[in-house]
């Protein structure tokens, strides 16, 4: 599996955001079961609630030229890896990691309003530059 061109910039956000990386892919499901990964697992101690946070993330980039056509891709994915999470009893709280300026431009379309709002999908938002995350976004 190819990683995405954003791939280190989000484990480097992930990092400095204070996760700590666990899996680098997250295996989801055996290639017997399917061959499902998720680019990053990750999780946080959270001292306040005396617990620890899991997520699984996939990092897109967007280089299509329809970001329409990455979007469907990309929510198929999402889909499958949120069931196969619950096939296999997982924890982790899936998401989708972008770059902010692609959601905004998504986000625009009514759309992909709609498919988000259907399917809750969660976000992480980072600034590839900066290698920062800019937002969490879960509904």
């Amino acid at each position: 599996m190819a990683r995405d061109i954003y791939h280190e910039h989000v484990k480097t956000a992930l990092i400095n955001d204070g996760w700590t990386i666990t899996h680098d892919p997250l295996v989801l499901l055996s290639r017997e079961e399917g061959g499902l990964q998720a680019d990053l697992g990750a999780q946080k101690i959270f001292l306040a609630d005396r617990g620890t946070q899991r997520i699984a993330v996939e990092v897109k980039s967007f280089v299509h030229p329809s970001i329409i056509h990455e979007f469907n891709d990309a929510t198929g994915q999402y889909i499958s890896y949120e069931e196969a999470l619950i096939m296999t009893g997982s924890d982790r709280i899936l998401f989708l990691a972008l770059p902010e300026e692609i959601y905004n431009k998504l986000i625009e379309k009514a759309v992909v309003r709609r498919v988000v709002h259907r399917l809750k999908i969660n976000f992480i938002l980072f600034d590839p530059i900066e290698k920062t995350i800019t937002s969490w976004i879960k509904p």
